[in-house]
């Protein structure tokens, strides 16, 4: 791996680590709120909001990439 890619993943990684934990506080804690008070409605709501930011965030990690990462990032297709 050469310096720009190391710098790259490193990036990638920081980004990672600071969506999630935005994620986390934010829809992650109104889930918990939610389902503290027992409100079935409001936490189907959260729960989905919460898939939904995770969903988000993927897709946008992917669309970011460098070639080099989400190539190497990819599962391998095998046939069955």
């Amino acid at each position: 791996m050469d310096g720009r890619t190391h710098s790259t993943h490193d990036e990638l990684e920081h980004w990672a680590v600071t969506r999630a934990h935005h994620i986390v506080v934010h829809q992650g804690m109104s889930l918990i709120r939610a389902a503290q008070c027992l409100d079935h409605k409001r936490t189907n709501a959260k729960t989905y909001a919460l898939r939904q930011a995770i969903a988000d965030c993927l897709v946008e990690a992917l669309q970011h990439q460098p070639p080099a990462i989400a190539a190497a990032s990819e599962p391998a297709i095998t046939e069955s």
